[in-house]
């Protein structure tokens, strides 16, 4: 399809009644931006997502909010980082923070686990979604929480949930949600994700020790407990 018809599949969704869509999330003058926004996917890419699944109004949708691309692009030896003008084909997504991009990753569709960031400020992908839990757990009300395996099983569900990007970033968020949230996730990655939550907890809360006391092992345990 040319760009025209892209052009006007893209306006169609923008132009959907009762303000169903909105335009880009950020401001798309910026450096990083203009990566994603020279990049937009043509109608065979956004077919081919569709074969793969993903719900072709919200390809368009995000198509016309300046969140999804494709490119070739150039990866890290670690695979961890990406640089335009490469050989990899990669689909493009749009990573936000607060309404703002925070970074653009670069996902094989035929390896959905394999991404790569442009930055590395990315920590996931359904900032807003987390943030709509986050204001429901502060309101006292017991929510549940999405937790997509991979990109690509994000896209599938019309991006009704997350799909951590970095767990390093996205851990302290997660772990501050509370008890009144209960994340949900497929078996194998709900192990995972509890190995996570579990390491790197709270720390322990001591008595001081009163000074020129000598205390048994047992009783410094007891103390720590």
């Amino acid at each position: 399809m040319s760009k025209g018809k892209v052009a006007a599949m893209q306006a169609a969704v923008l132009g959907a009644p009762q303000g169903a869509f909105a335009g880009p999330l950020f401001d798309t003058s910026g450096a990083l931006a203009r990566e994603i926004v020279a990049r937009p996917l043509d109608y065979r890419a956004c077919q081919r997502l569709e074969a793969l699944g993903v719900p072709g109004r919200f390809v368009a949708e995000l198509n016309a909010r300046c969140l999804i691309g494709a490119a070739r692009v150039h990866l890290s030896p670690d695979g961890e980082r990406w640089e335009p003008e490469g050989p990899d084909a990669r689909l493009l997504l749009a990573v936000t923070e607060g309404g703002e991009l925070a970074d653009i990753a670069a996902v094989s569709t035929t390896a959905p686990d394999q991404i790569a960031l442009r930055t590395g400020a990315g920590a996931l992908l359904g900032d807003d979604e987390l943030e709509r839990i986050e204001r429901a757990a502060l309101a006292g009300r017991r929510v549940r929480l999405r937790l997509l395996a991979d990109p690509l099983a994000w896209l599938r569900v019309h991006g009704e949930g997350i799909c951590v990007l970095d767990w390093a970033a996205a851990l302290p968020r997660l772990r501050c949600l509370g008890e009144a949230v209960t994340i949900e996730a497929p078996p194998e990655l709900a192990v995972v994700v509890r190995e996570r939550l579990a390491r790197g907890g709270l720390p322990l809360v001591a008595s001081p020790i009163p000074e020129g006391s000598r205390l048994s092992l047992a009783e410094r345990i007891g103390r720590a407990a």
